[in-house]
């Protein structure tokens, strides 16, 4: 025999899968709505960023114009110094290059012939010394 039960809920799963369907969209909705404001809180926070930035830019200028004399007074104590630590620079290399140079050339130069000295002569006894004579009491 051939059971032909009729299912109470023939379109169960197509019921589930519509439900699941429309908490996904409720999902993707929701997901979608943060998104858009996070992205407005991010523009807020980079327009009032580039209002901050154009406040210090505009302090900066009004420094750089009321200490102008200042700036160029200390270039100028800069320029001197770094001039005058070129030609110091320049005067330590040419000393340390003399002194390798020296160094260089007394070590690789032969040394310089030793003096002939005469043999030495050969050593003699030497006299066994004399006493002075006793005197008596």
């Amino acid at each position: 025999m051939v059971d032909t039960t009729i299912d109470p809920l023939p379109n169960d799963g197509l019921e589930r899968l519509e439900t699941a369907i429309a908490r996904l969209r409720y999902v993707i909705i929701a997901v979608v709505v943060v998104m858009i404001a996070g992205f407005a809180f991010l523009g807020v926070q980079l327009g009032r960023l580039n209002g901050r930035i154009d406040q210090l830019a505009a302090k900066v200028d009004g420094l750089d114009v009321a200490l102008g004399v200042k700036f160029d007074a200390t270039n100028a104590k800069f320029d001197a110094i770094s001039q005058r630590l070129a030609a110091e620079f320049k005067t330590m290399r040419a000393e340390i290059a003399a002194q390798t140079s020296a160094t260089a050339k007394s070590a690789v130069a032969p040394p310089p012939p030793a003096a002939v000295q005469p043999a030495p002569a050969p050593l003699q006894p030497k006299p066994a010394p004399v006493q002075p004579p006793r005197s008596r009491p």
